[in-house]
């Protein structure tokens, strides 16, 4: 597997980099799956929850891009809404082997905040997008979120607990 030196440098980089708005876990069986639990971008629907992203990183990564699937529910155009499947370019006709998956998730992060209704996966939200309804999208993704994603703000409150315990 031409990949593993690279995917560690990668993990490595990650843990030293330190980013409050994700949280990396390798799968300690196999190295190409990855668990991402992203944080969601502020002012958007997805502001309080915490999203988990399943990356499955092809052998011949980084000439072929890895795959990401939302394995937490979410109300998005370019999210597919059963198989969790993301869509964006960076990871089909515009991917290149200098691209990371630190990189990837960053891009996910901004497709949060840009959703684009013209390459969807959910139809659905992609037309309350198109109709200008920008009301009813958040409205539903708000619900997707409060309903489906960890909350942000109980996260914040175990993790400073447990840092407060540990002092």
């Amino acid at each position: 597997m031409i990949c593993r030196p690279r995917l560690m440098k990668e993990q490595n980089d990650l843990q030293k980099l330190n980013d409050p708005t994700m949280i990396i876990q390798v799968n300690e069986s196999d190295i190409l799956i990855w668990y991402v639990y992203l944080f969601g971008p502020e002012e958007t629907p997805f502001e309080n929850g915490i999203f988990k992203i399943k990356v499955s990183i092809p052998p011949n990564y980084p000439v072929k891009a890895p795959t990401l699937h939302f394995q937490t529910r979410i109300f998005h155009p370019n999210v597919h809404m059963d198989t969790g499947e993301v869509c964006l370019e960076v990871l089909t006709q515009k991917w290149e082997p200098r691209w990371t998956i630190e990189s990837i998730i960053r891009a996910v992060r901004l497709m949060l905040q840009e959703p684009n209704p013209d390459s969807p996966l959910n139809c659905d939200a992609a037309n309350l997008l198109r109709a200008n309804d920008l009301i009813g999208y958040k409205s539903i993704a708000q619900y997707y979120t409060s309903k489906y994603a960890i909350d942000k703000h109980e996260y914040t409150n175990k993790v400073n607990a447990k840092e407060k315990k540990n002092q």
